[in-house]
């Protein structure tokens, strides 16, 4: 019996990210580090876990700039990672057309992620 190849599930373009963002509700709280992020969503590092569907706030300054974004989005994994930290993906719900536009050329400069 063959075996087909895996499907790709994602519907945008990731681009590898290594940068702090913020959970808007906890500024003090120690930042995620981002590890790949497109237009629609966002794979992160949390000092916390955040269950399932939760609607999240996030703030985060592009590498590059100084302009700040916020998005809104609904974490959809959380899986415990080495030493205390969360794996999270975040599927965006709101994004501001000039945040957008500025994910989009972030993805098409940095390196693409696997």
């Amino acid at each position: 019996m063959e075996t087909s190849p895996r499907t790709e599930r994602r519907r945008a373009q990731r681009a590898l990210a290594e940068f702090p963002i913020r959970f808007s509700k906890d500024p003090a709280a120690e930042p995620a580090v981002l590890r790949d992020i497109s237009e629609i969503g966002l794979a992160c590092n949390s000092p916390r876990a955040i269950p399932e569907m939760t609607l999240v706030a996030l703030d985060f300054t592009l590498p590059g700039s100084v302009e700040p974004h916020h998005v809104t989005g609904a974490v959809v994994r959380c899986e415990a990672h080495p030493k205390g930290r969360f794996d999270l993906a975040v599927y965006f719900t709101e994004v501001q057309p000039s945040t957008k536009a500025a994910l989009a050329g972030y993805v098409r400069r940095a390196r693409p992620a696997p």
